[in-house]
């Protein structure tokens, strides 16, 4: 997948059997120029691992490695996928990898995130955020992601009762209602 040689390495570290071909990945569309593409087809079909059908051509037997290799090549170019993305899901298949392909997307998508300096942040609340709350909180989540641009998804789970949950890249914060009625309780029963 490499031309001239060239390596670029990922933004973050990868490991095992994924990091070897996402970095081949990244390496390759880093070259061409074509990350993005690259990105938006990988995200296309994410959602078609799981269904069964697909599931089963995955993990069957019955079709060799070359076969399967030949017809995920045929898919990618059939939709419009960047080259780079068509032959790293045939060179995947090819070498009965296929297993490991959502994995795969994942850790890419996760790369990319990196690649752009972007923080996944999610917060649930009892109830939507009004427009200051959320500004308040963009400006909480930007000096606690140093500096990255902030990617936000808002969820509403009403049984947290109230206040919030903030996930921000690996770190979790649970500062609802619920916990801390969840805290008082098991403390009450251990001091009985």
């Amino acid at each position: 997948m490499c031309t001239h040689g060239l390596q670029y390495k990922t933004p973050i570290p990868v490991f095992g059997i994924e990091g070897r071909y996402v970095s081949a990945l990244f390496s390759a569309g880093s070259q061409t120029n074509k990350l993005n593409e690259i990105e938006q087809s990988l995200r296309s079909i994410q959602g078609s691992l799981v269904k069964p059908a697909i599931q089963d051509f995955i993990d069957s037997s019955m079709v060799s490695g070359k076969e399967k290799a030949k017809l995920m090549l045929e898919i990618g170019k059939e939709t419009g996928m960047p080259a780079e993305a068509a032959n790293f899901l045939a060179v995947v298949a090819e070498n009965g990898r296929l297993k490991y392909l959502r994995k795969m997307i994942t850790m890419f998508l996760a790369v990319m995130v990196a690649h752009r300096k972007e923080a996944l942040c999610e917060v649930i609340t009892a109830k939507p955020l009004d427009d200051s709350t959320r500004s308040s909180l963009m400006a909480a989540l930007k000096k606690f992601a140093k500096g990255k641009n902030i990617q936000l998804t808002e969820k509403v789970d009403p049984s947290i009762i109230g206040g919030m949950v903030v996930g921000v890249e690996d770190k979790h914060i649970d500062m609802s209602i619920s916990r801390k009625i969840q805290m008082y309780t098991d403390i009450l029963k251990q001091s009985i």
